[in-house]
């Protein structure tokens, strides 16, 4: 089944419409219209893709779009195509098409799909219903077959695997989820269909290298290339049965036909990606980890900082002496291995003359081996008001640690202060670093020399008049426009994708000229052609995933684009293409001159698309 191509469809139909007519009289009106929907196939595992096929013979179209049915309890809807085709059998023409929706299963069992309904002329035809079946087939196969057909993509070809960084876990402790893509076809590009909930749990998001590492593996007898897609860090809210839920991508997989070459296809639906392969679409989804995660001893200290690892206080004091009245920065700082983003505030025992204003948060926490390292820091200002040697309690908080698996207290060494001077109850006002006291109720008025003004000069023929009467008439509807603008931007999506396409496409071209002399070309027409298609897909408000070539062109010719801009995208596109698995080559002029034709040609898309 081809991917949907409405110019070109509508093309085919057209000629042989009138071909027929020609040829067969009324024959495609005269036959009777039957609808129909299937499998493909009828049963699918879990995490793989399925088609929901609804198939009309007799007619070249509906009066209106068919309603799908709703597969949302066990199922994600990934995308739909459309096919056609006319078929000769005893003088008697037959022209059908069909509407593919493809879905991702996600739950095990059997499940009743409803049938549609169809409105051609003044009739509705009703298809019956379907069963699909979803089977519970873990993403690593027993044993992975060589693969006979290169367009047929199982689930031992492509495969997700959620791996966890602990085997035990306890309440509160981190540990790490990584989703790792297997796979032995050639993926193009993937997006996430399915993005975990994570309840039951407190979850940070742990940003990945721009280009994934890479590797080669072998899994039952293949031969895999792995990379981590996503990796999440997760603390347990609580004790008990907990479920990792699973991820889900669709994925577009470049792959070469192998089929007879059929004359009609080849001259009115000629491929161009067909050079380098046909891009599919193949669906995959981890596994769900259950794990049970073990309670905290009851005799927690308190305070308690939530902290299951290890933990260490410090606190500071700058200065360490100073007059009364004066600010002084305390610091306390937590550091070592768990949730610290969770620690609370400390409790501070201050002397009863002691002023504190709210501190100053900051943290910075990254990756550990199989959980979190950190540290959080608290900046207090206080002002002490009376003279005299001064002291700082010791600070501390309670935590879990996991090396002697019993409760421990963090504390901080107390800290003295040295306060001079006399007790002052004037008024002070705080700065950060230090305070400044007002002194002077009474400001001395400056007086300058008087300025003159020509008699008889008229107040409304000086500029100054017209300047403060249009200006803020002009603020008012420059902000009227600004507001207009920004309602537009919040209400219309596509609106707002073609405003944003510009620095995208420049922020992209930037990397892509970063690259050009660079030692890899692949890198830097895989970058070029990121930007490029990206930006069409931007100014065209559609999912660069998955977007071919004749989506590109069709959509900008339907959007008022020139052919020869048409034409010079594809070329750019294509060339991209070659070339980034054609054999390295090192000519960082031609790389440049061809990021000068990338750049020229999306300056015309700029000027051609409605903005």
């Amino acid at each position: 089944m081809r991917p949907h191509r409405p110019l070109r469809s509508a093309v085919v139909l057209s000629l042989l419409g009138g071909f027929l007519t020609a040829v067969g009289g009324p024959g495609l009106s005269a036959q009777d219209v039957s609808a129909r929907t299937y499998l493909s196939p009828p049963t699918v595992a879990v995490g793989q893709m399925f088609v929901l096929n609804l198939e009309v013979t007799g007619a070249q179209g509906m009066d209106s779009e068919p309603q799908l049915p709703d597969l949302e309890p066990f199922a994600t809807y990934l995308g739909s195509g459309t096919s056609t085709s006319v078929s000769t059998v005893n003088a008697r023409t037959t022209v059908s098409f069909t509407i593919q929706y493809r879905f991702q299963a996600l739950q095990e069992g059997a499940f009743d799909i409803p049938g549609m309904s169809v409105n051609v002329g003044e009739r509705t035809y009703t298809t019956d219903p379907l069963i699909l079946t979803v089977s519970d087939a873990p993403p690593d196969q027993p044993e992975a077959p060589a693969r006979a057909d290169p367009t047929v993509i199982g689930p031992e070809d492509l495969f997700l695997t959620a791996e966890l960084s602990r085997s035990r876990v306890r309440e509160g402790e981190p540990f790490i989820v990584e989703y790792r893509i297997f796979t032995r076809v050639n993926v193009a590009q993937y997006g996430f269909t399915r993005i975990p909930e994570f309840e039951g749990f407190w979850m940070e998001e742990l940003p990945l290298p721009e280009q994934p590492q890479v590797e080669q593996v072998t899994r039952n007898g293949q031969q895999y290339t792995t990379a981590v897609i996503h990796r999440v860090a997760l603390v347990p809210t609580g004790s008990g049965e907990r479920t990792v839920e699973p991820l889900g991508i669709e994925a577009q997989v470049r792959v070469r036909q192998q089929r007879i070459m059929d004359p009609f296809e080849s001259f009115f639906d000629f491929d161009r990606s067909s050079l380098f392969g046909n891009i599919v679409p193949a669906s995959a989804v981890s596994n769900p980890i259950r794990l049970d995660v073990e309670p905290l001893p009851a005799d927690r200290p308190d305070p308690y900082s939530g902290v299951v690892g290890n933990l260490s206080l410090s606190a500071s004091l700058e200065p360490d002496s100073v007059d009364a009245n004066e600010a002084v920065t305390l610091t306390v700082t937590a550091t070592g291995e768990g949730n610290l983003r969770a620690i609370p505030e400390p409790s501070l025992d201050l002397p009863a003359d002691f002023e504190a204003y709210p501190p100053e948060v900051s943290e910075s926490v990254q990756r550990s081996g199989a959980g979190l390292r950190g540290s959080k820091s608290w900046e207090y200002v206080l002002i002490p008001r009376a003279p005299g040697d001064r002291s700082i309690p010791s600070i501390s908080l309670g935590y879990y640690d996991t090396d002697a698996e019993d409760f421990r207290v963090a504390a901080t060494e107390p800290l003295d202060l040295l306060v001079s001077g006399e007790i002052s109850e004037g008024p002070v006002a705080l700065v950060r670093g230090g305070v400044a006291e007002l002194r002077e109720d009474i400001r001395f008025i400056h007086l300058g020399p008087q300025r003159l003004s020509r008699a008889g000069r008229s107040l409304f023929g000086g500029i100054d008049f017209w300047l403060v009467l249009l200006l803020p008439m002009a603020a008012v509807l420059g902000a009227f426009g600004l507001r207009l603008h920004q309602d537009r931007l919040e209400s219309d999506p596509a609106y707002a994708r073609r405003r944003r396409a510009g620095r995208v496409a420049h922020a992209r071209l930037a990397e892509a000229k970063r690259l050009a002399g660079g030692d890899s070309s692949r890198e830097f027409y895989a970058e070029a052609a990121r930007a490029l298609r990206g930006f069409v897909a931007d100014k065209l408000d559609k999912a660069e995933a998955g977007m071919q070539m004749r989506d590109i062109e069709n959509g900008l010719a339907s959007n008022g684009v020139s052919e020869g801009l048409v034409q010079e995208v594809s070329a750019c596109l294509e060339q991209c293409d070659l070339l980034r698995f054609a054999p390295e080559e090192d000519d960082t002029d031609a790389r440049v001159r061809f990021l000068e034709r990338v750049s020229k040609a999306m300056t015309g898309l700029n000027r051609e698309v409605g903005r």
